[in-house]
């Protein structure tokens, strides 16, 4: 168990790890540490604040959300929004190949609209999720 300090992490490990991990139980055997496995099993979500643009927008996702019908999954409302992102991808892709290249403005305008549309989507699939009962809380 690590001290807890000022730059300890808040869940619960001892230190973040970003290129090599640290040795796991059972000699490298097991794919998590003892106490991984204890705090995955002990873990419970906790939703975040909305910001001002979250209590701005939430009517609009709200109404959106309704339009949905009720046998749609929540994961295909992530996916929709995902395909926007891609589209966008492809889209400046196909204009500028290695990025070092002026785009059309309607292209730059794309992007923006399908960033936009992505964080749409994103916001509505967990109200879609808890409409449908398929959300925990």
């Amino acid at each position: 168990m690590c001290l807890q300090s000022s730059t300890t992490p808040k869940d619960g490990t001892c230190k973040h790890v970003w290129l090599f991990e640290d040795p796991t139980s059972r000699n490298n055997t097991a794919s998590l540490s003892d106490d991984g496995i204890e705090f995955i099993a002990a873990h419970q979500y906790k939703s975040g604040h909305y910001t001002f643009l979250d209590n701005y927008f939430n009517p609009f996702w709200t109404q959106l959300t309704d339009y949905l019908p009720m046998t749609l999954a929540p994961n295909m409302v992530t996916f929709v929004g995902a395909l926007h992102c891609w589209l966008a991808y492809c889209v400046l892709w196909y204009h500028a190949p290695h990025y070092d290249e002026p785009v059309p403005n309607w292209t730059i305008f794309l992007a923006g609209y399908c960033t936009m549309a992505y964080y749409t989507f994103d916001c509505m699939d967990g109200k879609q999720a808890r409409r449908t009962g398929a959300s925990v809380s």
